[in-house]
């Protein structure tokens, strides 16, 4: 009876631990299942930005295309018109006004010779008109006849066609232009100057000019 009670506990025994057994294995696999669950990645979340970079991504293009030159409308340039003559006076008070400027900034040794010959040429030939001409004072009378030439130490008087005058003799050079040199007052004599003068502007006066110095 004994042997038969404890096959029965043993047969009990196994059976109880067959369903303890049985019961617990679904644990494990639950377990396992929820380990598979936990180890897989979460799936990404699609940003909201992505859309916006393929719309960058076709705008782009558009910024690399090339630009259409633009052409631009110049205006033409209108010509100057002439400038009016003014009145004879004021026009010799300017031609004036640019020789004494320049006589104003000469160095004293030069600076009374020339207003001196300045004014026996316009004294010598009243018809004659003076402009500043090449840096220098020139006189005109159907044409260049004369310039007053200053330096540091001396002053020339040349006369553009000083050879064909009568008195040619008085001035120094070879050529058609011929020359007088001062270095001072003491050394002008102002008849011959004005001689001089007066045969140049006749000789313009008479034959227009061709040659200038």
């Amino acid at each position: 009876m004994a042997k038969a009670r404890s096959k029965k506990k043993a047969k009990s025994g196994s059976k109880t631990k067959s369903k303890t057994a049985l019961k617990k294995k679904p644990a494990i696999k639950a377990r396992s299942a929820r380990a598979v669950k936990a180890k897989k990645p979460a799936p990404k979340k699609k940003s909201a930005k992505a859309p916006a970079k393929k719309v960058a991504a076709k705008a782009a293009p558009k910024k690399l295309a090339a630009k259409k030159p633009v052409t631009r409308i110049v205006p033409k340039a209108t010509p100057l018109s002439p400038r009016k003559p003014l009145a004879p006076a004021v026009d010799r008070a300017l031609m004036q006004a640019d020789v004494e400027g320049l006589i104003s900034r000469l160095p004293p040794p030069v600076q009374p010779v020339v207003k001196t010959l300045r004014r026996l040429v316009l004294e010598a030939a009243p018809e004659a008109s003076e402009l500043l001409d090449d840096g220098s004072p020139a006189y005109f009378a159907n044409g260049v006849f004369a310039r007053i030439v200053p330096s540091e130490r001396t002053v020339l008087v040349k006369f553009l066609r000083g050879g064909h005058l009568p008195s040619a003799s008085e001035l120094t050079g070879d050529g058609e232009t011929r020359t007088l040199s001062l270095s001072s007052l003491e050394e002008l004599k102002e008849t011959v100057l004005r001689k001089l003068v007066r045969e140049a502007v006749m000789l313009n006066l008479s034959t227009p000019i061709t040659v200038q110095a």
